[in-house]
């Protein structure tokens, strides 16, 4: 008789077990959880133990994420960070019917994205505009992906950064608030060698050691103006003048006869990493041509040349590579033995009209 009752009291407790939804297993535990940081709609991956009964999976601020538990077990769990979620650090709390447990989640702004740069090259110092979307707070911009550039200006859409010291080549990196996106293409960092700006700055700056020939209007004591057009900086070079009959004008060029005065250029880049660089105005005169020419010391008697049409409104900075430099025999020049610089004016089109060349900032740049 005592065994029937023993066995009805058994039977008793099971079935208020079953109504009552009694458990008997272990709290939850978190051992590993991918990413640990991510905007809105984020997947994450939670891997550990305990995660039947699920009751709740909270961030902050009580805020519920969805669960399904037909997409978990006992031991890894998948859920979303819920559109509502606070951005910032955030504690996400998982809790059963046998306990609950933690672990940090940053919820962050959408991940940023880099569509370009410009310029591709510059100095150190130099600025450089970054353009994309989702740059968000904090901030910070990389160059490859180790040197911190100091930011300017930012808005969601762009960046204007600082070139810092020690950057030779390689690609930008930047880190935002919804974590790091990198330039599609190299930028490279350069050295800057400035022949004249006709202010008085450069290795050429001597304004009267630069030779005017042919049918130029102008001479080492009227060539330098800052007016007519109106000047980006201070004073310009100005060549101007008509066709006496032959396409060429005349021109300019850093000279001397003295060997100690101009020695070659402290060009240090290859050929295909060198170029000329300098602003121009034609002050709209459209038909004007202009052909830069370089010579080398203890190198080739021929003259290197290309030529620019002037075909433009206003100032605008050309930079032309050293191996588009040919002479007549298709030939290149030595960018460590440059000597000379010419301008020409060149009546390409057999205009009869006055052509004009404003020349400013003339300098080599050099690609580290």
């Amino acid at each position: 008789m005592a065994k029937k009752n023993n066995y009805s009291v058994l039977t008793l407790v099971g079935i208020v077990c079953l109504m009552m939804s009694c458990n008997t297993g272990e709290a939850p535990a978190v051992t590993s959880f991918t990413p640990d940081f991510g905007p809105v709609e984020t997947l994450i991956t939670v891997q550990g133990s305990g995660f039947d009964d699920l009751i709740a999976i909270d961030f902050d601020e009580g805020i519920a994420a969805d669960f399904n538990p037909s997409f978990g077990t006992e031991t890894a769990l998948l859920f979303r960070v819920p559109p509502t979620a606070v951005v910032g650090d955030n504690t996400i709390m998982i809790v059963s019917e046998d306990g609950e447990t933690s672990f940090p989640f940053r919820v962050t702004l959408d991940a940023p994205s880099v569509f370009n740069f410009y310029p591709k090259s510059a100095n150190e110092g130099n600025r450089v505009t970054i353009l994309g979307k989702n740059f968000f707070e904090p901030l910070e911009v990389l160059f490859f992906d180790s040197i911190a550039a100091n930011i300017i200006h930012h808005q969601p859409d762009s960046l204007v950064v600082e070139v810092p010291a020690g950057v030779e080549k390689g690609r930008i990196k930047v880190k935002a608030n919804g974590g790091s996106s990198i330039t599609p293409e190299l930028f490279f960092s350069t050295s800057e060698l400035l022949v004249n700006d006709f202010d008085g700055n450069g290795v050429r700056a001597e304004t009267n050691k630069w030779l005017f020939y042919g049918g130029i209007e102008q001479n080492n004591m009227t060539a330098v103006g800052s007016m007519s057009p109106a000047p980006t900086d201070g004073n310009y070079l100005k060549l101007s003048g008509f066709d006496t009959g032959g396409i060429w004008v005349g021109g300019t060029e850093s000279h001397s006869n003295d060997p100690n005065v101009f020695e070659v250029f402290d060009i240090t880049s290859n050929l295909n990493d060198t170029f000329l660089e300098l602003d121009l105005n034609s002050n709209g005169k459209k038909d004007t041509h202009i052909i830069l020419v370089l010579a080398e010391r203890g190198g080739s008697p021929n003259d290197f040349t290309e030529t620019i049409s002037l075909d433009w409104d206003g100032w605008e900075t050309v930079s032309i590579p050293l191996n588009r430099f040919q002479d007549i025999n298709g030939a290149t020049p030595d960018p460590q033995k440059l000597r000379t610089i010419k301008l020409h004016l060149f009546n390409e089109l057999g205009s009869s009209q006055k052509m004009e060349a404003n020349i400013d900032n003339l300098k080599f740049i050099q690609i580290l």
